[in-house]
């Protein structure tokens, strides 16, 4: 091995007078002391109540009613869609587990009728008739929750899924397919490459030619769950709530809290209520 020599740099030179090092004992070797802060003494410091936001999700349900809610929201103050989101999120699809049916159903009330607040509050009439007709068919959605005990899922029916600008009739060959024929269908989502998929549907399109039947019961059973939903039955021990006036709102949904047969589930209405009406107050900049 050649190792070339460079005059760039300079060969570290070692002194050999010094003497060897020598190891000494003691505890503090001449070095200098360190800073120590006791933390017993400490108080954490505390964050001015409200400086942590939550912001909820929005939910995609499907391209219609994602599109009309935007436009009802359109022209809205951004408070009132924040408020709505948060009816969605914390009292139709809430997480936790612990619920009981009858404490989820509870929920489900309050949201429609901070739902009614918000027509009242922030729309006129053609646009209150229609956010609330979206408002109770979300509602029935809810109602079918199923929860998986063995992996813990939470799962919702499906709503009919169509395309931006697709018919009225338009049916998703993908879902006719996996309703119609379940083998081909786990093949074509087992299958790697992109052009062998489009292949896939593509012969079980030409398929359907023949099988109109198929596309005429699916029309039919998609119409038949839009119909359910839309007229899902839901007893509202909140319906007749003032939800012109915020304070009378309020006093009334407390009230009606309280005397309600889930006492114990009153504090969490009564803290629904609350947050909803804080987001309503707080002004966006």
């Amino acid at each position: 091995m050649h190792i070339q020599s460079n005059t760039r740099y300079l060969t570290p030179q070692l002194s050999t007078n010094q003497l060897a090092p020598k190891m000494v004992t003691g505890t503090r070797l001449g070095l200098p002391e360190h800073d120590t802060v006791d933390l017993r003494s400490h108080k954490a410091r505390e964050l001015p109540a409200g400086v942590i936001e939550h912001h909820s999700v929005q939910f995609f349900f499907n391209t219609e009613i994602n599109e009309r809610l935007d436009k009802i929201f359109a022209d809205k103050p951004p408070e009132a869609r924040k408020a709505f989101d948060h009816i969605l999120e914390q009292n139709f699809f809430n997480s936790p587990s612990t619920y009981t049916d009858e404490e989820r159903a509870a929920l489900v009330e309050v949201g429609l009728t901070q739902g009614k607040y918000l027509a009242d509050q922030y729309m006129a009439d053609e646009n209150a008739a229609e956010f609330l007709d979206t408002l109770h068919l979300l509602a029935g959605v809810a109602k079918t929750r199923k929860l998986d005990p063995a992996t813990g899922s939470v799962s919702y029916v499906e709503l009919p899924q169509k395309p931006h600008g697709a018919p009225s009739d338009y049916v998703n060959p993908s879902k006719l397919m996996e309703r119609y024929d379940p083998e081909a269908y786990k093949k074509m989502h087992a299958a790697t490459n992109q052009t062998e998929k489009v292949s896939m549907l593509i012969q079980f399109v030409k398929k359907l030619q023949h099988r109109p039947d198929w596309i005429s019961q699916y029309r039919n059973e998609q119409a038949t769950l839009l119909s359910d939903l839309k007229n899902t039955k839901i007893t509202n021990r909140f319906e007749n709530v003032n939800t012109k006036d915020a304070t009378e709102f309020v006093r009334q949904m407390n009230t009606l809290a309280e005397n309600a047969s889930f006492s114990t589930f009153t504090p969490l209405l009564q803290t629904n209520l609350a947050s909803f009406m804080k987001i309503l107050t707080k002004k966006t900049s």
